[in-house]
């Protein structure tokens, strides 16, 4: 080998070390951003919360049906409010456990230690470093993305119940003009 083409493979593999040094930080970023959209869904959810509070008050107001159709509009009514309950329940806590605290490896000094380091050429510990952070960024890779496919399956069941609880509501209006 000469010259030219180590310090060719120094630089590729410093370039290499620093690409990785980026993508490592992006995974904190990446995470950091999904933990403030689940605090968005969460914030919105306690807006929701306001406007299922008004339509279970309703409930209170409900007559005794006088004739088939107010009744099915009263069932309806009902079921919807109990539907929309049950699952704005379920995706508040679905969400919140989506917060929960996920152990993100991180290449700390104790760890890098652990590979002796310091007895290496540059370019033995270059690769080594290289290798660390591959395993690394993987595996955290990995957990990342399950939670985001796990906020993009809880954000399906968002516009449904905001829906369920629209025409809850239409049933409560019925109501009150039947009545």
């Amino acid at each position: 080998m000469n010259k030219n083409s180590i310090k060719t493979e120094q630089k590729g593999c410093m370039l290499e070390l620093e690409s990785l040094k980026i993508e490592y930080a992006n995974q904190f970023h990446r995470s950091d951003k999904l933990d403030n959209k689940v605090y968005i869904t969460i914030t919105f959810f306690g807006f929701f919360f306001v406007f299922i509070t008004g339509l279970l008050s309703g409930i209170g107001t409900l007559h005794i049906p006088s004739g088939r159709l107010e009744t099915f509009l009263t069932v309806c009514y009902l079921l919807s409010c109990a539907a929309v309950l049950i699952f704005y329940v379920y995706l508040l806590i679905y969400f919140m456990r989506l917060l929960k605290p996920e152990h993100i490896l991180r290449l700390d000094p104790i760890r890098m230690q652990s590979e002796k380091l310091e007895g290496l050429t540059d370019e033995e510990a270059c690769k080594k470093l290289i290798r660390l952070y591959r395993n690394t960024i993987n595996e955290n890779l990995i957990k990342l993305s399950d939670r985001c496919d796990n906020f993009t399956k809880g954000l399906r069941f968002v516009v449904p119940t905001v829906i369920l609880a629209f025409a809850s509501y239409f049933f409560q209006l019925l109501l009150q003009i039947l009545h």
